[in-house]
């Protein structure tokens, strides 16, 4: 049987020698950084704030859809005056997205434990991919269609197991799956940064670090807190 040929490919990177690359990189990364921190204020002002933290709560479809239209607006605004301003907009809205997930945890005995290592795993395991796609210097844009198609899997799964199969098989499963994908995703869109910076404004870029990274961390969340 014929097996799938994919081949990783060393590219040499010019980053380090080229001090345009180099402002791109430091401005990606301090939009990661300084939207982590947004994300974090926002999920502490709306524990702060029982009725925002209820209506969040009470209305998680239309969080979603508000989260959609920030993230387009997000992206429509990266080349703009304003890319900066839709970025913390939306990373802010993450952080209130999160709070009811953080208050059940905190709720629970341990939970601070719990949030603590899910953070310790995240930053971890996201430093360790970008010291190996930095040392490596390999390119793994092929990864796109694997993994895009991969999330939609895990997505129609999530919600099978949801609204039809209750498996607690499934909900372990899940979540261990989903940390193995999104360190794809953190591998794809470093190797995006690093091998075509010119294609990606540094929100595009650092909101897509943002949400691979995010991810993560809920995804270790999950596998962490099994009561």
């Amino acid at each position: 049987m014929a097996r799938p040929g994919f081949q990783l490919q060393a590219v040499p990177l010019t980053v380090a020698n080229n001090p345009v690359q180099v402002l791109y990189l430091r401005r990606v990364l301090s939009y990661l950084l300084l939207g982590m921190l947004v994300c974090v204020g926002g999920g502490v002002f709306a524990m702060s704030q029982p009725s925002l933290l209820a209506l969040v709560a009470g209305h998680p479809f239309i969080s979603l859809i508000a989260l959609f239209a920030l993230t387009f607006w997000a992206q429509s605004a990266a080349n703009g005056p304003r890319a900066g301003l839709a970025y913390y907009v939306f990373t802010f809205a993450m952080g209130l997205l999160l709070a009811p997930v953080l208050y059940v945890v905190l709720s629970k005995a341990g939970g601070g434990q719990t949030l603590a290592l899910a953070g310790v795993l995240t930053v971890t395991n996201s430093l360790a991919l970008a010291a190996y796609a930095w040392v490596s210097k390999r390119n793994f844009s092929f990864l796109g269609g694997f993994l895009m198609v991969g999330l939609i899997t895990m997505i129609v799964a999530q919600l099978l197991n949801a609204f039809w199969l209750h498996s607690p098989f499934m909900a372990l499963a899940i979540p261990g799956v989903l940390v193995l994908l999104f360190n794809g995703f953190i591998l794809y869109d470093l190797s995006r940064i690093l091998h075509s910076p010119e294609r990606l404004p540094p929100t595009v870029a650092a909101l897509s670090l943002f949400l691979d990274v995010f991810n993560l961390f809920m995804a270790y969340l999950r596998i962490l807190d099994r009561d």
